[in-house]
């Protein structure tokens, strides 16, 4: 025991003192508010960077390297952080840390909007530090004796910051919860609460209140092996589309010319309801805006798992429109050009109420235009499963959610031309307008996919409607800080072909802004799915 002493404890308990003491200067860097300081922040954080050093130094042996190591990660955290919100006007959230995997499996959604000279600089500086300090600090002899303290260290600062995180009260909203927290804590905090049985509770009774718990009326499953009966005014196959990044950018600027959307312009004429849509996502997080209008839950309603819906919920029964649809003896159809266990769709759909997942391996990955799968593809793909559908079970009405990808960004890897920004503008409204111009190309296809899908639905002999909406806006922080544009909506609308008999979407017209939650509710409702709710 006297050896322990003298040769274990005091280097231990420097190195760890000078990591908690640095572990602050980081968080006074984060966007976009300086977090403030109280003793049980201040004690939250000294636990958690504890609790950080120690497992480290178990692993390596290596105090100063441990030191070095957490450090360098608070930095990191804070800088990532920092970009996220640049980006998408939110700090880093503790489901962030659930997707951590996404950003390697598939880095080009996520790592250049560190920016390239931090994406290449970072990894060769950090390996760099950690050869020079592994080389320079010799291995601490580790007893048994050391281990067990080191363990036991570690479980009462693991045990004693749990129960400091259950005692703080959280707003929820980022922004305000950092800057009374930190970062770190925040984080720490967030993700302890959400695991709480009171918040489980909290949630499945949010879960309970869904508008589509059960079907209107006393239409049962259909049986595959018989042929259901046509209900008169009631049925339409429906289509949905959420458009990846879809807004009108025109609002952008008077520069931007007219014909960029003239099919839009064009549908929305002749649609039942349009209008700008209220979505709880900005730039990116395209699951928050499907949650709320496949669930038709309110975003705040969500509490701690609004961030990030699917990461707990695939965990509990969840009503939807598709399951709705489902027991109305629709067959419901997700098409998504992306691999299907991204943000875990692939567990939570089938919950949900989705017969068949048609994913990035039903496609052509030929068929891109930029670097996904283009909007022509996904249209094809439309239109090949509803012909189809149409030729072998007439009767059955069809319902298909298809997620695009086209216009997902990062906008500032593609390029353009002179040539290209003046098919797109009267005038040049900024020096520098390329992830504008990126943007309004892919737009120009979402055009083109609703010419293509309302064409086509015009000539079908059974009911159609499109309902078409965006996930969010682009993340383009430069372009809308340029140009002085504050707004988050999207756009929305509803068509339906002439075949449709509901009598509530007869002569009806008018432009509305709507949330996205209550967009589904809409759509049936119009369609004569929900007469009577």
């Amino acid at each position: 025991m006297q050896d322990l002493l003298p040769s274990y404890f005091p280097t231990l308990a420097l190195a760890l003192l000078l990591t908690i003491a640095f572990s602050f200067l980081p968080e006074r860097w984060v966007k976009p508010k300086t977090p403030n300081v109280s003793f049980s922040n201040g004690l939250l954080q000294a636990l958690l960077v504890s609790i950080l050093f120690l497992a480290v130094t178990l692993i390596v042996q290596r105090p100063i390297f441990s030191a070095l190591a957490v450090s360098i990660f608070l930095i990191i955290l804070s800088g990532v952080s920092n970009a996220k919100y640049k980006a998408l006007r939110e700090p880093l959230v503790f489901s962030d840390i659930a997707m951590f995997s996404q950003a390697f499996k598939h880095p080009r959604l996520y790592f250049p909007f560190l920016g390239l000279l931090p994406v290449i600089a970072a990894p060769i500086i950090i390996i760099a530090l950690i050869i020079t300090v592994l080389s320079l600090e010799p291995a601490m002899a580790f007893t048994a004796q050391r281990i067990l303290i080191s363990i036991l260290a570690i479980v009462l600062f693991v045990f004693s910051a749990r129960n400091l995180a259950l005692r703080f009260t959280l707003t929820q909203e980022p922004d305000q919860d950092i800057e009374r927290l930190g970062l770190l804590n925040s984080i720490f905090v967030y993700a302890i609460q959400a695991r709480t049985p009171a918040h489980q509770k909290s949630i499945q009774s949010t879960l309970a209140e869904s508008p589509f718990k059960s079907p209107i009326g006393n239409i049962d499953k259909l049986d595959n092996e018989k042929s259901p009966p046509h209900f008169e005014g009631i049925f339409s196959n429906i289509t949905v589309i959420q458009s990846e990044s879809f807004f009108d950018a025109r609002r952008l600027h008077d520069s931007i010319k007219p014909d960029v959307l003239k099919n839009f312009d064009s549908c929305n004429q002749q649609s039942t309801q349009f209008g700008k849509l209220k979505v709880p996502a900005w730039g990116a997080n395209t699951m928050r805006t499907e949650f709320a209008f496949l669930s038709g839950l309110k975003y705040q309603d969500l509490g701690l798992y609004r961030y990030y819906p699917y990461q707990y919920l695939h965990k509990m029964p969840i009503s939807s429109i598709a399951s709705y649809l489902s027991a109305q003896g629709y067959r419901c159809v997700c098409i998504h050009p992306h691999p299907e266990s991204f943000f875990g769709r692939d567990r939570i759909f089938p919950q949900m109420g989705f017969d068949e997942f048609i994913d990035i391996k039903d496609f052509d990955t030929n068929n891109t235009f930029g670097p996904y799968i283009s909007d022509q593809s996904v249209t094809n793909k439309i239109l090949e499963i509803t012909q189809n559908h149409e030729s072998n079970k007439p009767d059955q009405p069809l319902f298909i959610f298809a997620i695009t990808m086209e216009n997902h960004g990062p906008l500032h890897l593609e390029k353009t031309t002179a040539e290209e920004q003046h098919s797109y503008f009267d005038y040049k409204p900024l020096t520098a307008a390329n992830d504008l111009t990126v943007y309004l190309r892919h737009l120009q296809n979402a055009d083109k996919m609703i010419a293509d899908l309302t064409n086509a639905y015009s000539k079908f002999e059974n009911p159609h409607a499109l309902c078409f909406y965006g996930d969010h806006i682009p993340s383009m922080p430069n372009i809308y800080q340029q140009l002085d544009y504050d707004e988050e909506e999207s756009d929305y609308f509803i068509w339906q072909n002439s075949k449709t008999r509901s009598s509530d979407s007869i002569n009806t017209h008018k432009d509305q802004m709507i949330s996205a939650d209550t967009l589904a509710k809409t759509l049936l409702t119009l369609t004569g799915n929900l007469t009577g709710n």
